[in-house]
């Protein structure tokens, strides 16, 4: 009597799972690596941004940005319709995932084999920029959604690993991870088909029998999927937005020259957050890619040459192009983490290099611990701002207890203007540091409505915030001065 057909599946997953134990090691090494980048961050317990409004009412609210998945699996992560805050255990589940996904393009870009063999913890060094540059830290902060943000970059990297497979297989992974991807945190949608690029460069340049028609034949495959899935989820899923950042794009003239403008925004943003000794690491990462890239080439050497410097171009550009064709992108550092992808790809590809040429791995393993230093320094900046904004919060709150117009319990409406500030903790740092004051979203104003919660949802006070423009100051009374 033949097995049924679950059967037969459930054997191979077993088969898949038995052939490839070895890397649970390094997923857990990996975890671990996160775990302490991250720690501070988890420690300092805040709720960031939408986490407030969804600890007061505990309400979803994905499917307007067309995340339907991230919908579903919140509600069986936490277990209930109403999303109460478990916090930490979706920031820890966001770091495993991203340890998969981490030692998974390890896979893609070195080859697993190099997990069989000694000092393999050297690649887990270099991944770390996908997991914990400081484009992905805001994400992390997230008490609710970090998961899901996550699993978006593992499902971007997921597909490439069944290439191999029948052509229907890898096509259908290629539907499942765009789809998973734009259901869940759209922003990873770059960082498919990096790692498509990545692949097809490596094979290309270091297997001497692969043709460049087969070669062709893959990139182009994996583009058509790639394409028609997100046309399928465009013209099926997705949600019409326009609010701070659109779906939409602009008219077909404006196209090209708003796409540049924007991918041109993006890389100026990068410059400005970036440290320039972090820069300089990055660009040396890049050098060193392309050394090594024509170094080990099969091929021409002039042509090893030609495609690492158009590809890693490709690469690059490919981590914002998805967002900059947009007519209103968004240029929130949340949204501008498959930098970390790429630079991880890079790095990963510079540490698999000879014995010979350790020096080369230098800038990789610097920049790791670069970013896992300035990991804890936003986790605990992160505290600071927090304290900084419930005392002044307390102080506005109590000032407002004391009017006696609101003895009477009746409702008033407030209107906010400008916001809270920076701690003079995060003034006092090096101003070098431009993309923390970046993560540390300005709050409590009517510009980001859900701050404004510890007033009117959590002082006890009966206020409600005044919609529409601010009133002139000469129309409004002066109740109460004070020096803050």
């Amino acid at each position: 009597m033949p097995k049924h057909g679950i059967m037969r599946v459930m054997e191979k997953v077993k088969k898949l799972v038995s052939e490839n134990r070895f890397l649970i090691k390094p997923i857990l090494w990996m975890f671990l690596i996160y775990l302490v980048g991250a720690l501070a961050i988890i420690l300092a317990g805040v709720h960031f941004a939408d986490d407030i409004a969804r600890t007061n009412f505990g309400y979803a609210g994905w499917n307007g940005f067309s995340r339907y998945l991230t919908t579903v699996l919140a509600h069986a992560l936490h277990a209930d319709i109403y999303l109460t805050n478990i916090a930490p255990l979706p920031q820890i589940l966001a770091l495993m995932i991203l340890a998969v996904a981490s030692v998974f393009l390890i896979c893609l870009v070195a080859g697993k084999e190099v997990f069989k063999k000694p000092k393999w913890g050297w690649y887990l060094v270099a991944a770390i920029p996908l997991g914990l540059s400081p484009y992905m830290l805001e994400c992390l902060s997230y008490q609710y959604d970090a998961p899901y943000m996550a699993i978006s970059v593992l499902f971007a990297i997921l597909p490439v690993l069944l290439r191999k497979r029948r052509k229907w297989v890898y096509g259908l992974a290629i539907l499942v991870g765009v789809l998973t991807i734009c259901m869940t945190y759209q922003a990873a949608i770059g960082i498919l088909p990096m790692v498509v690029l990545i692949v097809a460069m490596r094979e290309w340049n270091e297997d001497g029998k692969l043709k460049n028609k087969e070669n062709w034949k893959y990139i182009g495959f994996s583009a058509v999927v790639f394409i028609v899935s997100l046309v399928l989820f465009e013209k099926v899923l997705m949600k019409p937005r326009d609010a701070y950042a659109s779906n939409s794009l602009p008219e077909i003239q404006r196209l090209i020259p708003e796409f540049f403008e924007h991918l041109g925004q993006y890389f100026n943003l990068v410059f400005s957050d970036l440290k320039v000794w972090w820069l300089v690491l990055i660009g040396l990462i890049m050098v060193w890619f392309v050394v090594l890239f024509v170094m080990r080439s099969k091929r021409n050497k002039a042509g090893a040459f030609t495609v690492a410097i158009l590809g890693g171009l490709m690469i690059s550009m490919l981590a914002f192009s998805f967002y900059a064709v947009l007519d209103k992108p968004l240029y929130a550092t949340r949204a501008m983490y498959p930098l970390g992808a790429a630079i991880a790809i890079f790095a990963i590809y510079v540490m698999s290099g000879e014995k010979k040429a350790w020096v080369l791995k230098v800038p990789a393993v610097v920049l790791a611990y670069c970013f896992v230093v300035f990991a804890l320094t936003y986790g605990n900046a992160l505290k600071e701002q927090d304290n900084y904004r419930n005392m002044v919060m307390d102080m506005v709150t109590a000032d407002i207890n004391e009017l006696p117009m609101m003895q009477d319990g009746k409702t008033k409406n407030v209107t906010l203007r400008g916001w809270v500030g920076f701690s003079p903790v995060v003034l006092n740092m090096p101003a070098n540091y431009t993309i923390l004051q970046r993560l540390l979203m300005p709050s409590y104003s009517k510009y980001v409505p859900w701050m404004a919660y510890r007033l009117t949802h959590q002082s006890g006070l009966h206020l409600s915030v005044t919609e529409g423009e601010d009133s002139e100051d000469d129309e409004l009374p002066m109740l109460k001065e004070t020096v803050l």
